[in-house]
């Protein structure tokens, strides 16, 4: 299968200038169109490097061939591996994980070559190549000068270049988390791949989305876009979230919307699909199920990384204060869920925790999340990002978001290049493209919103 506009943009890059001298590393989800973007990246640059944090059980595709420091999680525990070796780190948790594979990638890959004079351009999704920093720097403690820039594709990831105090980096972030293709093209179809996957994992425990109850934590852009999806599944709506300009959308779309844990969010058994990338369901959400009627919840990450449901992962293995009256009974563990069956108060309670926690789009073995036409755009333009980094080596240290005006979003345009990709894929659409998307109405403010939730504002 075939990208044709990433593959358009390398083909007209090949050879220009400012690419000779740089190494690439490519941060990225185990998928088989991640490995065709650094396939892409391996024709423009001399040496790519490609790492997969251990999301899922995916492996390396039969025949690739090149550096790729490899994550997988089996049977509860996390695998480490360099091209098919165990590296030997057999189990820990998912950071953990991630930064050491980093930190070998760079021990083994691009330290060598940043020492040689070249230039490092970071592209990833997830934002883990800043708390790897610590352990490189002590390996190589000029490896922030040799840096050009960073091309970050999520919010959570791009988050982390913000701080209270201001900027973090010590070199340009660009990013596409906010651009309008993300927030109103891609949406779509990661709101479709969270409700099917998540109906399958949800058949499998004998449950379904008709006649339930269905929370949405995080009514942003991820969060608008699974509501979109389940119309017509025949349940009930609701979202819950800190910022009462959201919830005003969430209420105009009809569906009840809670600015704080209340028991009468799990007055019935309740699927909740956790969108705001960092812990949403904390001790007080938990707290409400506990207290609330139902007796079964549905837990599941609609989000990029398994940060969602951490809190209750850390109450299992005993490193949050235990409640009070709450006794775990027992558990199980199928295919693509874990079920625990607590007693509190007199009263049975039983949580499934769907793909341990990991993002369901992500999760079974050989799932497409996004199809490659879909995220032939979202390539796209963190390729042209980059190339934009590599040509401008002056760009100041601070955040680009794709969508804003800044001189990056100036020499990337957005509407050219989703009209050539109607009419590449001969997509049929109306004239006025943008409002038949249905994008969020504060798809403007979100861009802000998602900085100072950073800077402060607990979700």
């Amino acid at each position: 299968m075939k990208m044709n506009l990433l593959e358009q943009t390398a083909q007209a890059a090949r050879g220009e200038p400012g690419l000779e001298d740089v190494v690439v590393l490519h941060i990225n989800h185990c998928m088989d169109n991640t490995f065709c973007f650094n396939d892409v990246l391996k024709s423009l640059f001399r040496h790519v490097t490609l790492l997969t944090p251990p999301y899922s059980n995916q492996d390396i595709p039969e025949g690739y061939s090149g550096p790729c420091y490899h994550g997988m999680q089996r049977d509860g525990r996390y695998w480490l591996r360099k091209d098919r070796r165990e590296l030997g780190l057999s189990s820990g948790q998912f950071l953990e994980a991630t930064l050491l594979l980093l930190e070998e990638a760079f021990r083994q890959e691009l330290i060598p070559q940043l020492r040689q004079g070249k230039k490092l351009l970071i592209i990833e999704d997830g934002g883990y190549h800043f708390e790897a920093l610590s352990r490189v720097r002590q390996l190589f403690p000029e490896v922030e000068d040799k840096i050009i820039g960073v091309v970050e594709q999520t919010t959570s990831g791009t988050r982390k270049s913000m701080s209270r105090q201001g900027y973090r980096y010590a070199y340009p972030c660009a990013s596409i988390a906010r651009s309008d293709i993300k927030m109103h093209v891609e949406s779509i179809f990661i709101g479709q791949r969270i409700v099917e996957e998540l109906g399958l994992m949800l058949y499998a425990a004998d449950a379904f989305y008709s006649f339930h109850s269905v929370l949405l934590v995080g009514y942003g852009i991820v969060g608008r876009s699974c509501r979109m999806a389940l119309e017509g599944h025949f349940c009930q709506l609701s979202a819950y979230d800190t910022d009462p300009r959201i919830l005003q959308v969430a209420e105009q779309d009809g569906l009840r919307a809670y600015c704080a844990a209340d028991p009468e969010m799990f007055s019935r058994d309740t699927i909740v699909i956790g969108c705001v990338g960092r812990p949403s369901f904390g001790e007080q959400m938990f707290r409400a199920f506990l207290e609330g009627q139902g007796k079964t919840v549905y837990l599941a990450s609609g989000s990029s990384k398994d940060v969602e449901f951490s809190y209750f992962l850390r109450y299992l293995d005993g490193e949050e204060a235990q409640i009070p009256g709450l006794v775990l009974e027992g558990q199980e563990t199928s295919q693509w869920y874990s079920c625990y069956r607590f007693r509190y108060g007199g009263a049975e309670k039983t949580v499934y925790l769907m793909a341990e926690g990991k993002p369901v789009n992500f999760y079974r073995e050989g799932v497409i999340s996004l199809t490659y036409r879909v995220i032939d755009l979202v390539f796209t333009e963190m390729l042209q990002m980059a190339l934009y980094l590599c040509a401008h080596r002056d760009t100041h240290p601070q955040l680009y978001v794709l969508g804003e005006d800044n001189p990056i979003t100036r020499a990337v345009s957005e509407r050219d290049m989703l009209e050539l990709w109607f009419r590449e894929n001969h997509f049929w659409h109306p004239e006025n493209v943008k409002d038949f998307l249905q994008p969020h109405p504060l798809a403007d403010e979100l861009r802000k919103i998602a900085w100072e939730r950073e800077n402060g504002e607990n979700h």
